[in-house]
């Protein structure tokens, strides 16, 4: 590899020396350049580049006569290059850090299309960093970590970025990826600590990132609390995980990390990271589109797993990307480099045929049908939070001795312990499906078991605890063997009590007992996963020792995901949008039944409602209460998840509530879902039979007004969804008031947000229960921007018709935008009139 180093000096106040040279021991050649001209180059980027419509070839050369010079340096270090790569190591300072390098552009093709040399661009930073040890035989180890706060939008579609990178990689190319679920700063630091230096070649960050818009114009990291908020990780706090112990490369995969703020003024997040001590940083100029995102990673791992140095592995991926259909925004990939830039990662392996780890997937094979029950990693999406909580019980919360996963049929039990035993490296799997006695759970162990010490132990006549104690303690394979149990479809070892409850049948209860107290006698981190329809008690203390974690459908972004996955429910597709809705309503979130109809919805033309699957829920609800069942209702008249206490204040004629909401859940016929701000949230799913209050005004009216009470009322608990929910109930019950207050902020938002069609929609609906002023004024407003200035008018006068006397602020604000719709119209004497008129009302309020 060869390097062409290129650096201004300052000379004086107005002029810079551009200093070049290929080897640090060999006199530099120069030419002296004004300060404007760099200037001029930084502002031309900003309209022809930086903006939405890039000039990539108009600008790319541009930029290659300006580095070229009259000396042609450019030139001649790419001609008498006598090796395959040629690197440009452009210093950052002047702003050059700013310029887009990557569209050098020779006019006859883009430099990074080259192969003879390969030509790639680098922002390299003098410093001394380690150098790396020689590159040794094995996987290329790669530390992955996403982050998805919650309430960030957009959502981005990490879990496609993990499975693409992996499906690139699985065809004999050795990699090995290990995944922080947390996206906290603070676990991932924790969780680092724990290997040795050097074990991982490289760090992969994916969520969003970009720059404070204030002084001191700081770039920033969006990453998660521990309880899933939003964070800002400045480039200090991500610098002390690593600070001891950096990987060779780093990938910030967040939009603007690689952009340096104040048009160049500001380092950008990769290079304060390489004055921190990295080594190498790859970034993105500008927010970039995640499939480029994805590809980029995917195609960059598979050729440095198979030895490739960073320099060719980075010039292979823009040639691909270049080629490579809906990944026009290539060129923002950046790579800063402090010193000297890595070498290869990893030596290839000669005559050696990799192995990657066997899936876990595989395991979930029904012994019967052996069809895969789990989803794939392409196939699945969200449960972020749910595998949060669950491995923070599983690996960092010694007082759990396992998880039980709940939930009703097809929401993906399975798949979540699938995923689970992915993100727990160095476990060795005892998988049991359904029924567990004693010889099942014997034979299991010993089917794994290559210790002579181990097997003899299994075979010893000793009570099923004493064995499995022994066994746990110095029976196993190594002395550090960490086992996982896992016990799917667990509820075929439960039956219904007298009183509906699923308990344990009798000849179950000692043997998953002695199971979960031989781990906790063993002392080491052994653990348990148990997937049911049900939730059941345990005798104490044991019971206290297992995490409950209920899983519910998909909803919101998760659910968008899952259904781009499905090709009959993509935007698009040859099914009619009408029945994909309904297909959509149908499933209510629950993804095996979203599969199922989304293979039938192109064969068949029937009734989505039609195949409605009820997943045993039938049979058990007739064995519950009739106030269950009532309570079952009532809830059903709420179409998201609610607090608790408001689930509790719709419900509140039923006799023992609370023992009938917990009943409910451990059933799984009750979804609740851990909220930081709300504690507990309830939801009846509508995959239920029951019959829906549909057409009872009284009861959506009570509905609409305790969410108003728990959601309008407290300022911080109030989202767009929330929102449109209150709207929806208050319109059922003709609650006006209700329904004009929602309407008149969602109405607001959305014309802000230029979503006029949906602030239109919300104005119609809300005017059919009430004529309100606001209301009036927003669907003028939204009129007005639709082209419908007519009838805009119209609606402008009606709000100024209904706008009550007291209140003067309001008024000027519609006669303003009256005022605003006849300058459009060309009648400025009528405009002028209403601006005066406007103007004087707010003066009279003191609106300054």
């Amino acid at each position: 590899m060869s390097i062409l180093r290129i650096k201004l000096e300052d000379l004086q106040a107005d002029c810079v020396e551009l200093r070049y040279w290929v080897k640090p021991d060999i006199t530099y050649e120069s030419q002296t350049l004004s300060i404007a001209q760099i200037s001029e180059l930084v502002k031309e980027s900003q309209t022809n580049y930086y903006f939405l419509d890039p000039k990539l070839q108009q600008f790319g050369q541009r930029l290659f006569c300006w580095l070229d010079g009259e000396g042609r340096w450019l030139s001649r270090a790419i001609d008498q290059c006598g090796e395959d790569v040629l690197m440009l190591a452009i210093a950052p300072s002047q702003r050059l850090a700013h310029l887009p390098w990557e569209i050098l552009h020779d006019r006859s093709s883009f430099l990074v299309q080259r192969v003879n040399p390969m030509v790639v661009p680098m922002r390299w930073i003098e410093g001394k960093t380690p150098p790396l040890p020689d590159p040794q035989q094995g996987p290329l180890q790669v530390f992955f970590m996403a982050t998805s706060p919650e309430n960030v939008a957009p959502v981005l579609d990490f879990e496609q970025e993990e499975a693409r990178i992996l499906a690139a990689t699985k065809d004999n190319v050795a990699v090995q990826v290990r995944v922080e679920e947390s996206g906290c700063v603070a676990e991932l630091a924790t969780t680092w600590k724990r290997y040795k230096a050097n074990h991982f070649h490289l760090f992969h960050l994916t969520g969003h990132a970009d720059l404070e818009r204030q002084n001191p114009y700081r770039p920033y990291f969006l990453t998660e609390t521990e309880t899933g908020e939003a964070h800002q990780t400045f480039v200090r706090e991500l610098a002390e995980v690593f600070r001891t112990r950096w990987p060779g490369l780093i990938f910030l995969s967040g939009c603007r990390t690689g952009q340096a703020g104040q048009n160049g003024a500001v380092p950008s997040m990769a290079e304060s990271l390489i004055g921190e001590g990295a080594r190498a940083v790859l970034s993105w100029g500008l927010p970039v589109a995640d499939r480029t995102a994805t590809t980029a990673a995917a195609h960059l791992y598979r050729e440095l797993a198979q030895g490739d140095t960073l320099a060719q592995g980075l010039a292979s991926t823009y040639r691909y990307l270049l080629e490579k259909e809906g990944c026009r925004d290539w060129h923002l990939l950046r790579l800063y480099v402090g010193g000297h830039c890595p070498g290869a990662l990893v030596e290839p392996w000669e005559n050696y045929n990799w192995q990657p780890p066997e899936s876990p997937q595989e395991e979930f094979l029904d012994p019967e049908t052996q069809e895969v029950r789990v989803a794939t990693r392409e196939e699945f999406v969200g449960r972020r939070r749910t595998l949060q909580r669950c491995l923070r019980r599983l690996l960092k919360s010694p007082q759990f001795l396992g998880v039980l996963i709940y939930g009703m049929g097809g929401v993906g039990k399975s798949t979540v312990a699938a995923r689970l035993l992915e993100r727990m490296p160095g476990y060795s799997l005892i998988f049991i499906h359904r029924g567990l006695d004693e010889q099942k759970l014997i034979n299991a162990l010993y089917r794994q078991c290559t210790s002579q010490t181990g097997l003899e132990i299994l075979q010893r006549n000793l009570p099923l605890l004493q064995r499995l104690t022994l066994f746990l303690q110095g029976g196993l394979n190594e002395e550090n063997q960490q086992l996982v149990f896992v016990l799917d479809d667990f509820e075929a070892n439960l039956e219904a009590r007298a009183d509906g409850q699923q308990v344990l049948k009798p000849a179950v209860v000692s043997v998953l007992q002695d199971l979960l107290q031989a781990i906790a006698n063993s002392r080491r981190l052994h653990r348990t996963i148990l997937t049911s329809r049900y939730d059941f008690p345990l005798p104490e203390p044991l019971n206290r020792r297992l995490h409950r974690e209920s899983l519910a459908a998909l909803r919101g972004a998760d659910l968008e995901k899952k259904c781009d996955r499905l090709p009959s429910l993509q935007k698009g597709s040859e099914v009619e949008e009408s029945l994909q809705q309904r297909a959509k309503r149908a499933a209510d979130g629950n993804p095996r039944l979203l599969e199922w109809l989304a293979h039938i919805l192109p064969e068949t033309g029937l009734q989505v409602e039609d195949f409605r699957i009820h997943i045993l829920a039938e049979e058990l609800l007739a064995q519950q209460a009739e106030d269950l069942r009532e309570m079952l209702r009532l809830g059903l008249l709420f179409q998201v998840p609610v607090p608790h206490a408001a689930f509790a204040d719709m419900c509140r004629p039923i006799r023992n509530l609370e023992t009938h909401i917990q009943r409910a859940q451990s059933l799984g016929l009750l979804e609740n879902i851990p909220s930081p701000a709300d504690g507990t949230l309830l939801r009846v799913p509508r995959l239920l039979p029951l019959p829906l209050p549909e057409n009872n005004p009284p009861l959506h009216r009570e509905a609409a007004e305790i969410l108003y009470r728990h959601w309008w009322e407290d300022s911080e608990k109030r989202t767009e969804e929330r929102l449109k929910e209150i709207h929806r109930l208050a319109l059922c019950g003709n609650a006006g008031e209700i329904a004009a207050n929602m309407g008149n902020v969602l109405g607001t938002l959305w014309n802000k947000t230029s979503q006029f069609r949906e602030a239109l929609k919300i104005c119609q609906d809300t005017l059919a229960v009430i004529a309100d002023y606001r209301i009036f004024r927003n669907l003028a407003r939204s009129e007005q921007q639709l082209g419908e200035v007519e009838k805009a008018a119209a609606h402008y006068q009606q709000a100024l018709d209904h706008c009550p006397p007291d209140d003067e602020r309001g008024k000027a604000a519609i006669v303003h935008d009256l005022a605003t719709l006849k300058t459009q119209l060309g009648e400025n004497e009528a405009a002028i009139a209403l601006h005066t008129e406007s103007l004087e009302l707010y003066e009279r309020i003191g609106n300054l």
